[in-house]
């Protein structure tokens, strides 16, 4: 009874709910203690072998582990938990984990990695079932790179592919090789389909709206496209809509640029020095006074020490900004992409910028079960002014330094040392401009029909149109202007292009007893174009009031105008076939017909067969070579065909005459230079190609070596014709080019954990370009096909080279120097290499001249990306080697290289008596050193620090509140450092053309 008093007290007193929940808080605590329980398992792959560090955690918390070296693992977590199982290489596995003490867990090769869908001709396949040479760049990696040039974007993104700067200005393009030069006079750039639309230019395609690139390397993969790909083809996906709620992304950035230069010119000391040293070669090695050296402007100069930056004054900080916003969204019915695109720079030479808006719409609507219905637009618009920079950067580095910049009213002084032949540099900066205004249009729909189970019909009709308008104008204060008695000068220019495409595509695929499966696709496609050039070059007009709109007061007014229409029509088939994804065999041909060529071969057929083994699909590797995870070995070979770039050349030309008669002028037309060709055909590139795709240890490393060699034959080439048939060329096909190449690529997840990965690639790429056969002459009788060298092409040498003598020194005082007709040389002149100095000094132009290829040995890239829980690193490292670049500027007179004394220049250790050791020629006045053109061969092999970004990816827990699907900020800078003997801005370019600019931006991307 003792007992009960305890408990009525507490009942009397009211306090037996705190009983209670003491009661209930023991039992849950017991309860949660229990259900905290332990659960173990191993991880194999879809072959039954264990997989070592695999991610386990449990959804929802920072709870984790990994597997042991025999795929085992445990982990506590609630009987109602979820595990998420990851690993590179591998799709993610989510187990419940309810009722389940031990788990046994299969991941497969990731879906991401071997099922990642790439894009083919007129088609799409697995990356695993791709069995000829098709390199994909994701959208990702391009869009990381500061520019708005997608051409750049792709520079050391895949092997094979060569990308050059064709100019560092606002708005400018870069030239895509893929795997060498192929043609002589005939195009060498790939084309371009967005879409399947074929587009005339890459940067016609906004880089953030791009939902995957492929390019198209060997004659297999090409061949479908017949008679324009044997340069290669890149193809463009552009983004879709997609279903669910619509999401918004912006990605934009701002950023400065600068300059970076490889070479120094002569300070106002130097140059100063540097004219003296001239004036004293030519008075018998006697120093002359300054006053009889230097006009009266430079001498106050060389005494006040006042001396003028001419690039300081040229350059600037340039600033560039890149804005792009897209929404996407979509029913089961209807989706849409839509986007816009705003670029705006200011260029690093002052006056130079440019802005360009582009907007796009892509729609697709569910209309039946068996049909599709889809329309793509994209517009485009840019303006661009520039001054004449050509000009300006060439003055801006050779103008003396000496002298005044302003006249004494503030004004540009003309000749700022009083010397005729070097102006102020800065006038043309602000006294020239050419504006330039671009539009393109592109619209496509498309129309996709289920005939019948597996058999499916496309049609895909264009109309892409390209206007251009150029206006130019050197005011009467321009350089050219005060040449002109104070008259300007000017052109105003129109082109347009416009060209429609209909394509007809049928795909049908049968899949017999499970392990046999066929794909067969056709194609009937017509395409054709027209193009209208119209220019009016304007001389002498009195007036800068109305700028190049008063040319119709200009004393002489030269109208230009041009055009052509071209069309292709053509008929293309491609059977495949594979057998359990181990064997996989494709035959291709494309038929093309085109208005380009001559009357007697207007069509062109190009096959390719192309076959590939999937060993490690075979169960003797799965079994005893777990090592391997991916072999796949492949051979292709095939025709694809190369066109001329303009149309009319099967036909002869005729040239105008005007004539007085009677006091009336009439026109008439003689022949031309060019005699007609009815059997202009195609070049023919021919390529063999084997490759082998490989995966080791999981996938974590993988790669792929090919090797290719392409004989392109038919060449279009220009013959000299007799002059006694009327006609002095005819462009026909003869001559063959050799290409061969290896190409290795390689990508490996070096670490992986739950908060750090480290993934390093590299990419390799040699070319070697030969000349087999020209004309097919042996004039000689020699037994060897003659080269052509005038026009410096040379059999088993590759298309472009130089062909020049080669210094080896500098003649000593004191040496024996031999005497050369024509040309007298003293101690400081430079010492030519002799291939047999038996047959006398004179220069032997057919032994001693050395050929020189301008082609690198190889080029390549070294990627490594870096992720830290929320923070990114990924930087590219860029190198070209083996090439060798013609520097003007290092014996040009024009580009001050001949060391007069009258130009600056490129700063050089030239020779004196007091510097014998000097590895330049002695200054001298009023000639140019002998042979100083030999010095212009520069070794222009360079390592670039292409690009590097850093970003920070906001948490989930931050974005959430904000109603964000994801932030992230970056800085990312391009173009940084760049290593090269080659003394100019760019070893790519020349020191005149735009510099090539090295830029750093922040940017912000983000998702709602």
């Amino acid at each position: 009874m003792k007992q009960n008093k305890p408990v009525k007290m507490f009942c009397r007193e009211g306090k037996y709910l705190k009983l209670v929940v003491l009661l209930l808080m023991c039992i849950l605590s017991t309860t949660a203690s229990a259900q905290e329980s332990s659960i173990t398992g191993k991880v194999v792959d879809n072959a039954g072998l264990p997989l070592p560090g695999v991610n386990v955690h449990v959804k929802g918390s920072t709870k984790g582990t990994q597997t042991d070296f025999d795929g085992n693992f445990t982990i506590s977590t609630a009987p109602k938990s979820t595990l998420v199982f990851s690993f590179i290489g591998m799709d993610e596995v989510s187990v419940e984990t309810e009722n389940k003490k031990n788990l046994k867990v299969v991941l497969k090769q990731s879906s991401q990695s071997l099922d990642e869908i790439i894009v083919v001709g007129y088609g799409t396949k697995k990356k695993s079932d791709v069995i000829s040479s098709v390199a994909s760049v994701k959208p990702g990696d391009m869009t990381k790179v500061a520019t708005s040039d997608v051409g750049e974007m792709l520079r050391g993104k895949a092997a094979g592919v060569q990308v050059s700067l064709n100019d560092g200005g606002p708005g400018s393009s870069s030239s895509i090789q893929i795997r060498g030069k192929k043609s002589i006079n005939g195009s060498n750039e790939p084309i371009v389909i967005a879409d399947g639309i074929v587009i005339g230019n890459i940067n016609d395609i906004n880089a953030n709206d791009i939902a995957s690139l492929e390019i198209l390397k060997d004659a297999a993969a090409q061949s479908i496209y017949g008679a324009r790909a044997s340069n290669g083809v890149i193809l463009i996906t552009t983004k879709r809509g997609k279903t669910g709620k619509a999401k918004i992304s912006y990605n934009g950035f701002s950023g400065v640029q600068t300059i970076n230069r490889n070479f120094d010119v002569y300070s106002g000391e130097e140059f100063a020095q540097l004219k003296r040293e001239a004036y004293r070669t030519s008075n018998g090695g006697v120093y002359r006074p300054d006053d009889q050296v230097f006009t009266p402007l430079e001498l106050e100069s060389v005494q006040s020490g006042k001396y003028i930056d001419w690039e300081k004054l040229v350059l600037r900080t340039g600033v560039t900004n890149n804005h792009s916003v897209s929404i996407s969204s979509g029913t089961e019915k209807t989706s849409i992409f839509s986007s816009i695109n705003y670029i705006n720079t200011s260029g690093v030479i002052a006056n130079s910028d440019y802005d360009k808006v582009a907007m796009r719409v892509n729609v697709d609507q569910r209309i039946t079960d068996w049909l599709k219905v889809g329309m793509n637009v994209s517009l485009q618009y840019s303006e661009s002014n520039r001054p004449n920079v050509g000009n300006i950067l060439n003055n801006a580095i050779n103008t003396s330094p000496l002298g005044q910049v302003y006249n004494p009213d503030g004004s540009f002084r003309y000749l700022p040392g009083g010397i005729q032949e070097t102006p102020n540099p800065l006038i043309d900066v602000y006294e020239t401009n050419t504006n330039e205004l671009n539009r393109n249009d592109i619209m496509n729909i498309f129309l996709d029909i289920n005939l019948a189970k597996g058999f499916t019909y496309k049609l895909n009709a264009s109309r892409r149109s390209w206007n251009y308008k150029a206006m130019s104008f050197n005011s009467s204060k321009s350089l050219s202007g005060i040449a002109n008695s104070g008259q300007g000068s000017g052109y105003i220019r129109f082109q347009d292009n416009v060209e429609y495409q209909l394509s007809n595509i049928l795909h049908y695929n049968l899949n017999v007893a499970e392990k046999n499966h066929f794909n067969v696709t056709g194609v009937y496609e017509i395409t054709s174009s027209e193009y209208n050039d119209f220019r009016n070059s304007a001389s002498r007009i009195p007036s800068d009031i109305l700028g190049i709109y008063g040319l119709e007061s200009a004393f002489l007014n030269t109208p230009e105008i041009g055009g052509n229409e071209r069309s292709l029509i053509s008929f293309a088939g491609k059977l495949e076939y594979d057998f359990d994804s181990k064997y996989y065999f494709t035959v291709s041909g494309r038929a093309d017909g085109s208005s380009v060529f001559g009357a007697n071969n207007k069509w062109g057929f190009f096959p390719a067969v192309n076959a590939a083994w999937n060993v490690s699909n075979e169960e003797f590797m799965r079994e005893h070579v777990p090592v391997i995870s991916n072999l796949k070995l492949r051979a292709s070979y095939g025709k694809v065909g190369n066109q001329p770039k303009d149309p009319y050349q099967s036909m002869a030309t005729a040239t105008q005459r005007d004539y007085i008669i009677n006091g009336v002028k009439v026109s008439g037309y003689v022949p031309g230079s060019q005699l007609s060709n009815p059997d202009l055909r195609w070049e023919t590139s021919t390529q063999l190609n084997l490759a082998a795709d490989f995966g080791l240890f999981k996938n974590r490393l993988n790669g792929t070596v090919e090797v290719y060699n392409t004989d392109t034959s038919d060449l279009l080439i220009y013959e000299t014709l007799n002059a006694n048939t009327g006609y002095t060329t005819k462009l026909s096909n003869i001559g063959k080019v050799n290409n061969k190449g290896l190409e290795v690529t390689l990508n490996g997840d070096v670490i992986k954990t739950k908060d750090f990965r480290l993934n390093l690639g590299a990419t390799f790429t040699k070319n070697k370009n030969s000349i087999v056969s020209i004309y097919g002459k042996d004039a000689d009788g020699d037994g060897r096909e003659d080269d052509a060298v005038g026009n410096l092409w040379f059999i088993g040498k590759p298309i472009d080279v130089y062909y020049r003598y080669k210094a080896v020194g500098i003649y000593q005082e004191g040496e024996n120097i031999p005497l050369v007709t024509g040309t007298t040389l003293y101690p400081g002149d430079i010492k030519l290499w002799d291939a047999d100095p038996s047959n006398g000094a004179n220069p032997n132009p057919d032994q001693d001249r050395v050929i020189t290829s301008k082609m690198p040995d190889w080029f390549g890239t070294f990627s490594v990306a870096l992720e830290y829980k929320q923070f990114d690193f990924s930087a590219d490292i860029y190198t070209v080697q083996g090439v060798t670049r013609d520097n003007l500027f290092l014996y040009d007179y024009v580009r001050g290289g001949s060391l007069r004394g009258v130009k600056n220049g490129i700063k050089q250790d030239y020779w004196t008596p007091e510097n014998p050791g000097g590895n330049w020629p002695r200054p001298r006045d009023g000639n140019d050193p002998p042979y100083i053109n030999t010095l212009g061969l520069q070794d222009a092999s360079y390592i670039r620090l292409q690009n590097v970004s850093v970003g920070f990816k906001f948490p989930e827990s931050t974005l959430k509140p904000l109603g964000l699907s994801n932030m992230r900020l970056y800085v990312t800078g391009s173009n940084l450092v760049t290593l090269t003997d080659y003394q100019s801005y760019s070893p790519e370019k020349e020191i005149y053309d735009y510099p090539e600019p090295v830029t750093c931006v922040i940017g912000l991307q983000v998702g709602f």
